[in-house]
């Protein structure tokens, strides 16, 4: 059976408007914090599944980076929806109420944070400053993936270079 192409008005009408905009917000954080890393991105995308409705890929076994981008996510979905209003104090005190202890990117920043001995705060606070310091790449590369549903690395780098 052939890949389904999924457009921005197929995933709207599977998610929800609300729903997919934050979802391209969730992933555009880890692809900037990947990209910031020197990580290989294969590409980032949106799919039409409840299970795995996202994914950035990143082909290949380092880990440089790891807490730092498995909570970029949603950092990023936090600052974007606070149009980056917030300081570290607000993100630090109001971030951890929107986690679940189940949600596979918290468990991977609390496994990365314990295994490499990192202290949870200051990786939040790394993410946060590289956010609002690189906050019209992020925007933009949300803007790109809800128009696009799928970003290549070449997209990412062009788009972070046009936003510099």
């Amino acid at each position: 059976m052939p890949e389904q192409t999924l457009t921005r008005e197929s995933l709207v009408e599977f998610f929800g408007e609300e729903e997919y905009e934050r979802l391209c917000r969730h992933e555009a954080g880890h692809a900037l914090i990947a990209f910031l890393f020197k990580r290989q991105i294969d590409y980032v995308r949106i799919n039409n599944s409840k299970e795995k409705p996202s994914v950035t890929r990143m082909p290949g076994s380092s880990l440089d980076g790891a807490a730092h981008i498995a909570i970029a996510g949603h950092m990023s979905d936090f600052l974007i929806r606070k149009n980056f209003a917030c300081d570290l104090d607000t993100v630090m005190k109001e971030l951890p109420m929107e986690l679940y202890r189940s949600d596979p990117d918290y468990q991977s920043f609390q496994a990365a944070c314990y295994y490499y001995q990192l202290a949870e705060t200051s990786v939040v606070e790394q993410v946060y400053n590289l956010m609002m310091t690189c906050q019209k790449s992020l925007r933009a590369i949300a803007a790109g993936l809800s128009e696009k549903t799928c970003l290549t690395r070449t997209d990412i780098e062009k788009i972070i270079a046009d936003n510099a």
